[in-house]
This record gives structure tokens, C-alpha cells and sequence, in this order.
């Protein structure tokens, strides 16, 4: 499947081409300084739903990309690329100590590796993955083997592509990476 967006595989760029024209239609009606500035908001967030969006959730079997968005609207377009950084980091720092976890059965890793994955994979709303973090904290407590095995990779190969998701998003208002 094609990364960029057509008009007939789209249905959102229709309306944002709608959306487009009205702006321009209203910005010579506009006044005041804080009526531009709400102007500009918009024009960003149409060049943002315009973007191609990185089609890796496809690996995710619960994905909610609006959590996502939300951190990063949260944060602003200046500590996006930070906030962006850090994860990527935390998120590799997390799949070694599980690798290595569950290569020696290290219990106490990786009860700490699922609950640093239960919540990074929650906040950019990677459900499939925080549940299986759940499971892997339980399992870990547990001490089963078995289970851990069952369940160890579907858990990495969710968690390998929300790191490739997370480093191929890019911050909001255009900032460069």
C-alpha cells in the first residue's frame, strides 16, 4: 500500500482542500492580532492532516495514534523532537532489558522492563503492547517459563515497530527531527 495520500484513498483530503479555501477566504476578513495567530493554528493543523502518515500500526494490534498526537501537542513543537528522542530511547533501553531478561530468565528485569513498558506503551496508546506488558509483569511474578515463552514474540515484534512508528513521527508544525 502506498505511503502517500490520494484524493480517492483519502477521504480527509477532500474536506482539507474545503478547509484550505475557507482560510484563505477568511484571511483578508481578519483584524486582529490573536484572529491570525488562530488562523495560523489551523493552517498548521491542515499541513499536519495532510501529511503521509507512517503505516506501521499495521504491526500493532491496538493502536490508538491519537495519544501520540496528544503527547506531542502537549509539548509544543520545541520539546516534540526532545520528547520524541527520549522515547526512542527508553523504548530500546526497555527491549534489551527484556531480550536480556527473558534470555537468562531474570525475573527482576523483566518485571522491571514490563512496568517502564506498561507505561510508555500506554501514553502513546500502543494498547496491544501495554496489555501484553501486563501479561509479561504477571507472568514475570509468576516465574513461568512457558508462558514467557509463548508470549515473548508477539511482545517483541510489537514493540520493535512502535519503535520504528515512533522514530518515523515527525514533530508537529514541521520541525525538523
Amino acid at each position: 500500500m502506498s505511503r502517500t495520500k490520494t484524493l480517492s484513498a483519502d477521504p480527509i483530503l477532500g474536506p482539507l482542500q474545503d478547509l484550505r479555501r475557507a482560510v484563505d477566504a477568511l484571511r483578508p476578513h481578519l483584524e486582529t492580532a490573536d484572529q491570525k495567530a488562530d488562523l495560523v493554528l489551523i493552517e498548521n493543523a491542515i499541513v499536519r492532516l495532510s501529511q503521509p502518515q507512517p503505516e506501521m500500526s499495521v504491526g500493532l494490534a491496538d493502536f490508538d495514534p491519537s495519544r501520540l498526537g496528544h503527547l506531542l501537542d502537549l509539548t509544543g513543537p520545541e520539546l516534540a523532537v526532545e520528547l520524541l528522542a527520549r522515547l526512542t530511547e527508553d523504548l530500546l533501553a526497555t527491549q534489551d532489558k527484556l531480550d536480556v531478561g527473558a534470555a537468562t530468565a531474570n525475573w527482576t528485569r523483566l518485571r522491571e522492563g514490563s512496568h517502564v513498558l506498561i507505561s510508555l506503551a500506554g501514553s502513546v496508546g500502543a494498547l496491544s503492547l501495554q496489555a501484553m506488558s501486563e501479561t509479561l509483569n504477571a507472568i514475570a511474578h509468576r516465574q513461568d517459563s512457558d508462558a514467557l515463552d509463548t508470549l515473548m514474540p508477539p511482545l517483541r515484534s510489537e514493540l520493535a515497530i512502535l519503535i520504528q512508528l515512533v522514530r518515523a513521527t515527525r514533530p508537529p508544525n514541521g520541525t525538523a527531527r
